[in-house]
């Protein structure tokens, strides 16, 4: 697949917020995200051997120019050029395809020097098109670098991927592109950082220097830069900060215990999370299953103790919850309550796209991001898998385990899962029907599903583990390194090309 650099220039202060969008667009749309990557110029952190045409360098590594013009020139770069003027010249020197986008009529008022660049722009021939908001630049954008990459590359989105990229674009809300004034670049976890750029850039993290990660996270809508201070935009607060609560009250997540079947009697154990959402995932699981009762099952001819609720399916619950919710009421958190006899998950908003509770519950909904930016950047740090196998993965590991369908309904604006225990089993079955269902069990579990792909395959790795067979690539790393560290299994390889193979027959 092609991966073209797009470098996007423009007067900042004026264009930070197209900037911004243009950036999670191209991070987020199902077919540009394969093919392109969005390079950003800001100057950040300062270095110690300045480079005053550090931005025509990086110019100088992308293939497709992407020019957006205001009412502003920008200040003088030397030679009486603004930076933004002298880019379009080197991209025209590079004679790189070059998309112009202008904002506002004909008749606008701009300065001086930004009419006397447009005629410039004319007389060469190039053609242009206006725009009156974000809506229609990133229509405008999307079109034309579909037909740039189809004409020039003959490759072609398939249907799914244009249907899904408009989906997106109908549910997504601007206000995960908010920019946070509340926090700085300070304020984010630095390993987080790492592992989301280097997910996102397809590289080794060893081979990424630190002095790139805020121009590589500000390409895609991450980061914004205020006069000389990096912050994060709302997406990159709730992955990334330490504490997003700071900023965002309602990106904690109250957790509660009870006793019995209601609120009613207090609260056995109850806990308000303020972390980067990957963190509060791993957290709201951990809660669950610590004050979930641990029932006896029958395995082969013993009684063991076994999990309430299967942990692919609690996280995968949590997951949604903070993917989908509606971030921009400040009120209202999600809400994560454990019953005697059910797992209730309320998550704030309906549920994006108008879907029906309906069509969430028959596995047929057609998955629609309220938030494309957060979604991808969970997928990119490895808490999202493909897009809409949420939902049915988790139904059909809790058919496979015995458990009820987890029910949806609306309650007071927010999105309500419920998720029961498993139904009763039978009290003292024979040795061979223990063995049999023992057997199956193992036959269908994430853990059977890797060694039967192995014994087929000969390989296997963490992609193929959750493309093929539906397994998160959470517990699919977990599962991997148990069965490296039990000698079934010899790891080979390193980074992103690491992968399995079996020590001897099974």
């Amino acid at each position: 697949m092609i991966r073209l650099k797009v470098f996007i220039s423009s007067v900042q202060k004026e264009m930070r917020a197209e900037r911004i969008a243009i950036g999670a667009f191209l991070s987020t749309d199902d077919f540009l995200r394969e093919c392109t990557v969005p390079r950003i110029f800001e100057e950040y952190p300062q270095p110690l051997f300045p480079n005053l045409k550090a931005y025509l360098d990086l110019l100088r590594q992308c293939q497709i120019y992407l020019l957006l013009v205001g009412s502003q020139y920008g200040i003088d770069a030397g030679d009486g050029l603004s930076a933004t003027h002298e880019e379009y010249r080197l991209a025209q020197e590079l004679k790189l395809p070059t998309l112009i986008c202008i904002k506002g009529a004909r008749r606008a008022k701009r300065e001086q020097a930004v009419n006397a660049f447009l005629k410039e722009i004319e007389a060469a021939k190039h053609t242009y098109s206006r725009f009156e908001n974000e809506a229609q630049l990133l229509d405008i954008v999307g079109k034309r670098l579909r037909e740039h990459i189809e004409i020039t590359y003959s490759t072609v989105p398939l249907k799914a991927q244009i249907e899904q990229s408009a989906l997106t674009h109908q549910s997504a809300s601007e206000f995960e592109r908010g920019m946070l004034d509340a926090m700085t670049y300070e304020d984010l976890d630095t390993e987080l950082m790492l592992d989301l750029t280097a997910s996102a850039e397809e590289r080794d993290k060893e081979r990424i220097l630190p002095d790139e990660i805020p121009r590589l996270l500000l390409s895609r809508g991450y980061l914004w830069k205020d006069v000389d201070t990096l912050r994060p935009t709302v997406a990159g607060a709730l992955l990334l900060a330490r504490k997003p609560g700071m900023a965002l009250p309602q990106a904690r997540v109250q957790m509660d215990a009870f006793p019995g079947t209601d609120r009613n009697a207090e609260a056995l154990d109850s806990e308000i999370f303020d972390a980067p959402l990957s963190k509060a995932v791993e957290r709201a699981v951990a809660f669950i299953r610590r004050n979930t009762p641990k029932p006896l099952i029958v395995k082969g001819l013993k009684r063991v103790k076994a999990e309430t609720y299967p942990p692919e399916v609690l996280r995968e619950v949590v997951v949604n919850a903070v993917a989908h919710r509606e971030y921009s009421d400040r009120g209202i958190k999600i809400s994560i309550e454990v019953f005697a006899d059910r797992l209730v998950v309320s998550s704030p908003g309906l549920p994006p796209g108008g879907q029906s509770v309906s069509i969430l519950s028959s596995g047929h909904a057609r998955p629609r991001a309220r938030n494309p930016l957060v979604v991808q950047g969970l997928s990119w740090l490895e808490l999202m898998d493909e897009r809409g196998s949420g939902i049915p993965r988790m139904a059909r590991i809790l058919e496979q385990t015995g458990h009820p369908a987890p029910l949806f309904r609306i309650d007071h604006d927010c999105l309500v899962v419920e998720i029961r225990p498993a139904n009763e089993r039978e009290s003292e079955p024979s040795p061979e029907t223990a063995e049999k269902k023992e057997r199956n069990g193992i036959e269908h579990s994430p853990r059977g599903l890797i060694l039967e792909e192995v014994r087929s395959s000969g390989r296997i790795a963490t992609r193929i583990c959750v493309q093929r067979l539906g397994i998160s690539s959470a517990t699919a790393k977990r599962l991997l390194a148990e069965l490296v560290e039990e000698g079934v299994l010899i790891m080979e390889g390193s980074g992103r090309s690491v992968s399995y193979r079996l020590k001897e027959p099974i």
